[in-house]
């Protein structure tokens, strides 16, 4: 998976800190969380952290990676930790893929 803050970086393109929007995001790894396929900037680490300490309260919709379903999860919901990033679950049998074979679905692998 590609560094999404530099990607962004290399295209200019700025974003408002998810915790607070009045207040522009640090575009780089130290202040981006990602969650599935989602990638969360924050302006400072504080509202980063904040962030982090309770994911699911803030995280809102994410993309099952393995079904590629959109859900909101909650406290029961299936998670996995790969390579850095949280991936959390629609259900224990995505999970349970997931931790077959994770590279296969680290990348979404859409197609148009």
């Amino acid at each position: 998976m590609q560094d999404v803050p530099a990607a962004l970086r290399r295209k200019g393109l700025g974003f408002a800190c998810f915790m607070d929007p009045s207040r522009p995001a640090v575009v780089d790894a130290d202040h981006a969380v990602r969650i599935n396929y989602e990638t969360y900037l924050f302006a400072d680490a504080e509202a980063r952290e904040a962030f982090v300490a309770d994911v699911l309260r803030y995280c809102g919709l994410v993309t099952d990676p393995v079904s590629k379903q959109r859900f909101r999860p909650d406290g029961d919901s299936p998670t996995r930790e790969h390579a850095g990033v949280l991936y959390v679950f629609r259900n224990d049998g995505s999970r349970d893929m997931f931790a077959r074979d994770p590279d296969r679905f680290r990348v979404p692998g859409y197609t148009m």
